[in-house]
């Protein structure tokens, strides 16, 4: 009898032993992830990059046309058609510009529409274009800062040219967010 009662008594002290809730260690939530690049940071980067183009450059870019559509056209899907959407009006814009067709455009424009088709030109990116499908997310997403920097020229074009303003603020709209 005497062996029951230690039996009952380690029972007992099992269960006193499990942790209760308040005990319990909480679950270990995963840190917040931390964009490798911002917004703002491809804002300042376009911007830079306009500073930095002279009213020449514009001319040196439109001789690279073919290769920099050719660049375009490997991003696929909807991101794809969209940097395609807005590569097309920003070359008819530069090249507008370029011919003394359009002088209404501020040059502010020009020179933003300007940076994003040289980002798209260049080697050099913030993510390199080897990656399939990741390395030209970034020249999209400098294009679309850049043709939304440059709305109101966009617009201004547009209309000067008979082109549909919608088709401007389609364009130069930043990517909504996907529900998740």
């Amino acid at each position: 009898m005497g062996r029951s009662v230690n039996v009952r008594k380690v029972r007992s002290s099992k269960r006193t032993a499990r942790a209760t809730p308040a005990t319990r260690t909480t679950r270990r939530t995963k840190p917040a992830r931390v964009p490798l690049l911002t917004r703002a940071e491809v804002v300042q980067a376009v911007i830079e990059l306009a500073n930095k183009l002279a009213p020449a450059d514009v001319g040196d870019l439109l001789v690279t046309e073919s290769s920099i559509r050719e660049r375009a056209a490997q991003l696929p899907g909807v991101p794809g058609r969209r940097l395609r959407a807005q590569l097309d009006l920003a070359l008819f814009c530069l090249k507008d510009h370029l011919a003394g067709r359009c002088p209404q455009i501020p040059y502010y424009s020009i020179s933003l529409l300007a940076a994003g088709v040289a980002y798209l030109a260049d080697q050099l990116d913030f993510v390199p274009d080897c990656l399939p499908r990741l390395g030209m997310i970034d020249d999209a997403l400098v294009m679309a800062v850049a043709c939304e920097l440059g709305r109101d020229g966009l617009t201004r074009y547009c209309v000067w040219k008979g082109i549909a303003p919608a088709l401007a603020r389609r364009v130069g709209r930043w990517p909504a967010p996907r529900a998740r």
